[in-house]
C-alpha cells in the first residue's frame, strides 16, 4: 500500500541517505541540508503513519516502549526551556551554525518514535541496517580519499583546506566524523561476526577497515577512546558467541585495518612535502595532549571550559538558558579562552554533551536525557541475556557497544545534526528489532 511504501522510503532515507548529504554550493555545506532533510522526512513519514493508523486496515499498531515516558519528559524539558529561554528566537530557530533549536530536539524524539513503530517487517529492518552500513562505508571512503589529498568539494570555496591534514568527509568536522565512526564501527563488527556467507563477511570486513581508517584519520582522541571502550565491551558481551575460528578472522580484520591505515598514512606523508611526517606527528601530538593539563590544545582547554561551564550552570540550574543559546551565554568564557590560550576559536559549546544539555535545558533536561540512555542500555543488557538466537544476540551486542562508545565520546564532544539523527534513529530501530522478533 502507498502509506507503507512512503514510510519505508522515508525511513531508509533518514538512516542511509541523510549522513551522505552535503551541499558544496551553499554557505553551510553540511548541517542545514541534513537537518532540513530530517524535518521533511519526519513530517512525511509521520503523516503517512497517522494516515495508516486512522484509515488503513489493519491499522498501525501503537505500543508503549521502555523509552516512551523518558522521551516525553525530554521533549517537555526542551519545550519548557524554550518558553523560558534567554533568547526564544534562537531557541526556536536554532543557532545558524548548529541548527539545534527546539524543533531539532523534538525531531530527535520523533525519530526514535517513528523508527520504533513504523518498521513493519524483519526484511525491511535488515534492509535499513544494510543501508546504514553501506552509507557509513561511503562516508569512510570519502574520508580516506580526502586524506590522500583529493577533496571533491574543495574547489567550491578556494580558502577551504583540510586543517592539519585531518578529514571531515560529509560530517563537517573531524570530531563529528570520529563520533559517527564510533557509532557505526561496532555494528560492522557485530554484523561481521553474525554473517554466514563469505561474500557478506568480505564486504563487512572491508567496511570495517575503511571505517577504522576514517576514525584514525580524523585524529580525534575522544573518538579513539570511545571506540576502544566500545570494542572492549563488544568482545566481553559476545565472548560466548565467538568461536576460535571467529577469533582468527577478527584478528585478521584488525591486522588488515592497521596495515591499511598505516600504509595510507605513510604514503601520504612520503608523497607530499607539505605533509611529510604529518601522520606520525599528529598521532604523537594527540597522544602528548593527554598528559598536558595546564597548556596546549587538548585536555587543558577542555578542563578550562568545563570549569567555567559549571559556574554558568549555577546561574540557571533547573531549566537552563534555552536550546542552542550556548554562544550567547558563553561569550565571556570564549573571551577568557582566547586570552588564556591565544586562540581566537569560537567557544559555543562546553565540548561535553552532558554539560551542554545542562546549560541549555538545565538539570531537568539532563535528567530526562540520562533516563533515556540509561533505560535503553539496561533494557539492552536484559535483552542480550534473554536472547537465544546467536545472530540477533550479536546484533544487540553491537548496538549496546555502539551506544556505549558514543556516550563515552560525548564526555568530550557535543550533539551535532550531522550525527545525532543517526543516534536517535538507531535507538528507535533497536526497539523495533525486539518488537518484530518477539516470540
Amino acid at each position: 500500500m502507498l502509506a507503507n511504501r512512503t514510510i519505508h522510503i522515508c525511513l531508509f532515507f533518514l538512516l542511509a541517505v541523510v549522513p551522505l548529504i552535503i551541499n558544496p554550493t551553499a554557505i553551510d555545506y553540511w548541517y542545514k541540508p541534513k537537518i532540513e532533510s530530517v524535518y521533511a522526512l519526519v513530517i512525511i513519514a509521520g503523516s503517512a503513519g497517522m494516515f495508516r493508523y486512522l484509515f488503513c486496515r489493519p491499522p498501525l499498531a501503537v505500543h508503549i516502549t521502555p523509552l516512551t515516558l523518558p522521551l516525553f519528559i525530554y521533549a517537555l524539558s526542551a519545550i519548557v526551556s524554550t518558553v523560558f529561554s534567554v533568547s526564544p528566537r534562537v531557541s526556536v530557530h536554532g543557532d545558524f551554525l548548529r541548527e539545534e533549536g527546539v524543533f531539532t530536539l523534538l525531531a530527535y524524539v520523533v525519530l526514535t518514535g517513528i523508527f520504533s513503530h513504523l518498521v513493519e517487517s524483519e526484511s525491511r529492518l535488515r534492509l535499513l541496517i544494510k543501508g546504514l552500513l553501506v552509507s557509513s562505508a561511503l562516508v569512510a571512503l570519502y574520508a580516506v580519499v580526502q586524506y590522500t589529498g583529493f577533496n571533491p568539494t574543495e574547489h567550491f570555496i578556494p580558502l577551504y583546506r583540510l586543517k592539519e591534514h585531518r578529514v571531515d568527509s560529509t560530517m563537517g568536522n573531524p570530531n563529528f566524523l570520529g563520533k559517527f565512526m564510533v557509532l557505526v564501527l561496532p555494528l560492522f563488527m557485530a554484523c561481521f561476526l553474525g554473517a554466514t556467507k563469505r561474500r557478506a563477511k568480505l564486504l563487512l570486513a572491508s567496511g570495517t577497515v575503511l571505517c577504522f581508517a576514517a576514525l584514525v584519520f580524523s585524529f580525534t582522541r575522544a573518538s579513539w577512546i570511545g571506540f576502544f571502550i566500545s570494542l572492549l565491551i563488544l568482545l566481553i558481551l559476545s565472548r560466548a558467541d565467538v568461536s576460535q575460528k571467529d577469533k582468527r578472522t577478527i584478528t585478521a580484520v584488525v591486522v588488515c585495518a592497521l596495515v591499511f591505515t598505516l600504509a595510507v598514512g605513510m604514503l601520504v606523508s612520503l608523497k607530499s612535502e607539505k605533509y611529510r611526517g604529518a601522520f606520525y606527528g599528529l598521532i604523537r601530538d594527540k597522544a602528548a595532549g593527554f598528559t598536558n593539563v595546564k597548556e596546549g590544545m587538548g585536555v587543558a582547554t577542555r578542563l578550562f571550559v568545563w570549569k567555567k561551564s559549571f559556574s554558568l550552570i549555577a546561574g540557571r540550574p533547573l531549566i537552563g538558558y534555552g536550546p542552542d543559546t550556548h554562544e550567547m551565554v558563553m561569550k565571556d568564557i570564549s573571551l577568557r579562552y582566547s586570552r588564556k590560550f591565544n586562540d581566537s576559536v569560537r567557544v559555543d559549546r562546553a565540548h561535553n554533551n552532558y554539560l551542554d544539555i545542562t546549560i541549555s535545558q538545565g538539570l531537568f533536561g539532563l535528567g530526562a536525557y540520562l533516563s533515556i540512555v540509561i533505560t535503553l542500555l539496561v533494557w539492552l543488557l536484559r535483552t542480550i541475556n534473554r536472547e537465544g538466537h546467536r545472530q540477533k544476540r550479536l546484533l544487540y551486542c553491537g548496538l549496546f557497544s555502539a551506544f556505549s562508545g558514543y556516550l563515552i565520546n560525548d564526555f568530550f564532544i557535543f550533539s551535532v545534526v550531522s550525527v545525532s539523527p543517526t543516534f536517535w534513529s538507531l535507538m528507535g530501530l533497536t526497539l523495533a528489532i525486539k518488537e518484530l522478533t518477539r516470540e
